[in-house]
């Protein structure tokens, strides 16, 4: 039985080319968008899940008050893992960790820059995925010893059989000289850490006194609890540890689960809010769309055919077939070409993938080795052909024998109508796609050319390792002699996000509500001329004022109005334990996301605590001022590679998710849009074969090509019409929520919905037409003779 059902399945597939071409295509679209959609999800989902120990693993985390602010980060006191793990019972492991750095690796005469951090013994044994060479429990516990992962052994030495290697690193520590301790296995690509490298952190520890303080925050922790501890009672045990240890903290401490931290780690004023879970929910949902938008082509398209198949069903059902075998009949055609269109679906994934790894920032690859990728495939193929199959073949078999034997003609309002409803829901989903596209575009577009308070075009950074870092000055002297070079400073700043802050700045008459968090920025001279800020009050730095690294102070306008506030014409302030100066005032400047309001920022001049090289330079020959700028750096700094990075091209990073989205969102509303007209492709067709005698006798009584054209098109413009308007209803309900994320941001301009419903009803009128025309030259003699 089941076998003479795919053979009339494929007969009909013959027959019916056109049909089952469109069906094959539009399925295999919508499967090909889920499976790239389910790869990303599944990968987002599984990040740091298989870390482990996992459930027992926590991130600590602050929340951090300031007046009515409560700011929430992952950094911490440097000696609190330690502590934890000497006096919580609860915390079996603990280890306080660096921020990634890159450090130069010199072997034989191999010399290469590699990635890592600085970390207690305990970090490997939390993230313990394997050894490959060394011993676990005693790495990390001398000074003069390094452990590499995989893949930097064999970047280094071209093999993972290392440990007792010797190698020089330079960069970080006054230390040169290590011996590799071990080798661990490279972490999962469903891990956020990655590293090359992993230094002891009592090394860095020795280097950095400030770590000592409970003030201080900056490397992180993460621990591991006993088992059997409840987390949540431990988080809510812990929340005035830092206060216990030092008074005058605003810190309340918490403990995170890491497995949760990647998807759902996002704060505002002291509350969890949806983080990046919020884009994966938001693909998940647009995978199912895309998916549904081709299932309803399924059933539209069968539908619509049900006249030339009704006969058929009549003359089953009078040989005896019941309802049964006729709704397994047609839902054993939907289910072949749905197989039909996985096996296409699989090779477009297989095709695609590069490129969809490349705009998502992820390494991901079809699991075929994988029996639950198996299942799952054969699930969405078993739920897509039911799902498509299901109207069309309840419907067909439902179909009355008297109806069929007295010329059946037409199809029930009913059946219309949900037809109808069906291309509208379509189209809905396409403006909404569309809108939303064009609003991310519109925001990201205004991030990325806004006046951001300084110049990052022509704007280069470089990184001061070695003799640049000791001899800055030699270093500037011989870049400005090059005519191309406007000018050259250096900062501890990078204009991406905050990098050193503090509460301890007061002045006379500070209101305790006017509490805030400073970012404390040190520069040398000619920063402001160098960075294109502007100076709207005072003046910048100057050398023939000693004072000025003393006693001075640089403010941006939110840190000077909110000393002002409290007691104006005030120009004297305390940071920490000193007196400074207000020598002068920048307009506000961005170093964070649009998504925050400018911070209030000091400027310190402190040249010897400064470690990014700033470089401005003219749009002529910039080619030949960057090879000029390398040879400089290589005569004066021949140990080190010479890097540099556009200051346009680092800002661009803030918004790489944002980018992200919005990329995915223009690909798969054009995808929409793309199924979409394949069904009215389809429907279009069906119907210019149903009027095919009404154009022929229109035509012979003189009707133009035009007049011919609306009878086919009315059926689908007032759909489509009503669509826009809905769906464009929609997008800005969800938009607006959107842009609410941001501070800075652009207003939903009235352009948007006219523009997208220009381009959803141009493409929609061109899909429809070529149909329409294509009936309307049809010879009148053949279309009156036809039945």
């Amino acid at each position: 039985m089941i076998k003479n059902y795919f053979k009339i399945a494929l007969r009909g597939f013959a027959k019916h080319k056109l049909t089952f071409f469109i069906n094959l295509f539009g399925l295999s679209l919508g499967l090909w968008a889920a499976i790239l959609i389910g790869l990303w999800v599944s990968s987002e989902l599984s990040t740091n899940k298989d870390i482990p120990q996992v459930a027992r693993v926590y991130q600590m985390m602050e929340h951090q008050s300031y007046g009515a602010d409560i700011f929430t980060f992952n950094s911490t006191p440097g000696v609190l893992a330690e502590s934890m793990k000497e006096t919580l019972a609860e915390v079996e492991l603990a280890s306080t960790y660096t921020w990634m750095e890159n450090l130069l690796f010199v072997q034989g005469d191999k010399r290469i820059k590699l990635e890592g951090l600085y970390a207690m013994p305990d970090f490997l044994k939390i993230y313990d995925y394997g050894v490959i060479q060394g011993d676990l429990n005693s790495m990390l516990t001398e000074n003069n010893h390094v452990v590499l992962s995989e893949s930097g052994a064999i970047s280094l030495f071209g093999r993972t059989d290392v440990v007792g290697e010797g190698v020089e690193i330079k960069g970080g520590t006054d230390s040169d000289n290590f011996i590799v301790q071990g080798v661990v296995k490279d972490f999962p690509s469903s891990s956020s850490m990655k590293f090359d490298y992993v230094l002891p952190y009592s090394l860095f520890f020795a280097e950095n006194d400030w770590l000592e303080d409970w003030g201080n925050n900056g490397p992180r922790t993460v621990i591991r609890l006993r088992d059997g501890v409840d987390g949540e009672a431990f988080s809510a045990s812990i929340e005035n540890y830092i206060l216990e240890r030092n008074e005058e903290s605003n810190v309340r401490l918490f403990a995170y689960p890491i497995a949760d931290y990647y998807l759902h780690g996002s704060w505002k004023d002291g509350q969890l809010i949806e983080g990046r879970i919020k884009n994966v929910k938001l693909f998940a949902m647009i995978g199912i769309f895309v998916l549904i938008i081709a299932c309803i082509n399924f059933m539209n398209l069968s539908t619509a055919k049900s006249q030339k198949r009704a006969k058929e069903v009549g003359v089953r059902k009078v040989a005896g077939a019941d309802k049964g075998s006729l709704v397994m009949q047609f839902m054993s055609e939907s289910l072949l070409i749905t197989f039909f269109s996985a096996i296409l679906a699989v090779l477009l994934v297989e095709a695609t993938l590069p490129i969809f790894n490349n705009l998502t920032g992820k390494v991901m690859s079809v699991p075929y080795g994988s029996g639950f990728f198996w299942l799952e495939l054969l699930a969405i193929i078993l739920f897509t052909g039911v799902v498509a199959g299901s109207y069309p073949a309840f419907y067909l078999s439902a179909t009355k024998v008297v109806s069929v034997f007295r010329s059946f003609t037409k199809s029930g309002k009913g059946v219309v109508m949900a037809r109808k409803g069906l291309v509208l829901f379509q189209f809905i989903l396409a403006t909404i796609l569309i809108v939303s596209t064009l609003v991310v575009y519109q925001q990201i577009s205004f991030a990325m050319n806004q006046d951001l308070g300084y110049s990052k075009d022509q704007l280069i950074q470089i990184p001061l390792e070695g003799k640049l870092l000791e001899s800055f000055d030699v270093f500037k002297a011989e870049l400005e002699k090059n005519e191309n070079i406007e000018s050259v400073s250096r900062s501890s700043f990078g204009f991406l996000g905050r990098n050193s802050n503090t509460g301890g700045v007061s002045w006379e008459g500070k209101d305790p509500e006017n509490a805030a968090l400073f970012e404390v920025i040190r520069v040398d001279y000619d920063f402001i001329k160098t960075s294109g800020m502007e100076l709207i009050k005072g003046r910048a730095f100057d050398r023939r004022n000693g004072a000025d690294s003393t006693s001075g102070a640089i403010l941006n306008e939110t840190a000077y109005e909110l000393m002002q506030k409290d007691h104006e014409g005030s120009e004297f302030f305390r940071l920490w334990e000193d007196e400074r100066a207000i020598t002068g005032v920048v307009k506000n400047f961005h170093f964070e996301s649009f998504r925050q309001n400018v911070a209030p920022a000091i400027l310190l001049l402190d040249p010897d605590n400064t470690w990014q090289g700033y470089v401005k330079v003219n749009t002529s020959n910039i080619q030949e001022t960057i090879a000029y700028m390398e040879s400089t750096a290589a005569n004066l700094n021949p140990e080190f590679p010479f890097e540099y990075s556009f200051m346009d091209e680092n800002y661009a990073r803030l918004y790489q998710e944002d980018v992200r989205l919005r990329d995915l969102a223009q690909y798969f509303s054009i995808l929409t849009i793309l199924i979409s007209c394949l069904g009215l492709l389809g429907l279009s067709a069906h119907i210019a074969e149903q009027k095919t005698k009404e154009i022929g006798i229109r035509k012979v009584l003189g009707a133009s090509t035009f007049s011919i054209l609306h009878v086919i098109n009315k059926e689908f413009i007032m759909i489509v019409f009503l669509s826009i308007v809905i769906g464009s209803g929609l997008a800005f309900w969800v938009m607006q929520d959107w842009l609410d994320g941001y501070q800075y941001k652009i207003k939903f301009e009235w352009w948007f919905i006219p523009l997208a419903a220009l381009t959803i009803m141009g493409v929609a009128l061109i899909t429809v037409t070529f149909q329409s025309l294509k009936a309307a030259h049809s010879n009148p003699v053949k279309a009156i003779k036809s039945e």
